[in-house]
């Protein structure tokens, strides 16, 4: 599954007040190339909504974010979560991710955070919150630390993206710079946008 992230390149970061404006959301960046999408804890219910975008959109990589317990994890693995996002480290949330097999992408935002994450077995970090360090963080972490496979999530956008990359990220986590409008037409083509830039910037 961290092999498909990474190649997808881009993560759809996804919060709504319902699932029906979720849906929307989902339909529309499938719609415009970005497959892999993060179905956030701050959606109501949402084991639920993971079951049925897993049911409709099988070529959609769905895991849960915003996971902060145990149980949360659970809930959302047993819903057909394929990956865990969480804002920052949490012991037991590693814990069910490796007794179930599932990735799990902790937030991280110190060195010592990031070494503790590659310790526990984790290959990717999320950089959070992105637009606090920037792209020059990137780079500088990954001086010490080559290996370790960062996705920022935060101040990630159409203009940004490909600084990101070339400090050296393996994939982005697009949030509000995607969803601002909260129209599924201009998400779409947004989507689209980001898509286009994505691959640009891997043929370079």
């Amino acid at each position: 599954m961290l092999e498909k992230i990474q190649m997808s390149g881009l993560v759809a970061v996804i919060r709504a007040n319902n699932h029906e404006e979720a849906l929307s959301y989902i339909e529309s960046v499938l719609n415009g190339g970005i497959y892999a999408i993060e179905l956030t804890y701050t959606i109501p219910n949402v084991c639920e909504l993971i079951t049925k975008v897993v049911q409709q959109y099988p070529k959609a990589l769905v895991g849960v974010g915003s996971v902060l317990t145990k149980k949360m994890a659970e809930d959302a693995i047993f819903a057909g979560a394929t990956y865990v996002v969480s804002p920052g480290y949490a012991h037991e949330v590693q814990c069910i991710c490796d007794e179930k097999g599932i990735v799990y992408v902790p937030g991280c935002m110190t060195i010592t955070e990031i070494m503790h994450a590659l310790a526990a077995g984790n290959k990717m970090v999320k950089l959070f919150p992105g637009e606090v360090f920037g792209p020059k963080y990137v780079k500088a972490v990954k001086a010490p630390i080559p290996h370790v496979a960062i996705m920022p999530t935060g101040g990630v956008s159409i203009d940004n993206m490909e600084e990101w990359f070339q400090a050296g990220v393996s994939c982005v986590g697009i949030g509000s710079s995607l969803f601002a409008s909260q129209d599924p037409v201009i998400i779409e083509h947004l989507a689209r946008d980001f898509r286009t830039k994505y691959d640009a910037i891997k043929q370079k």
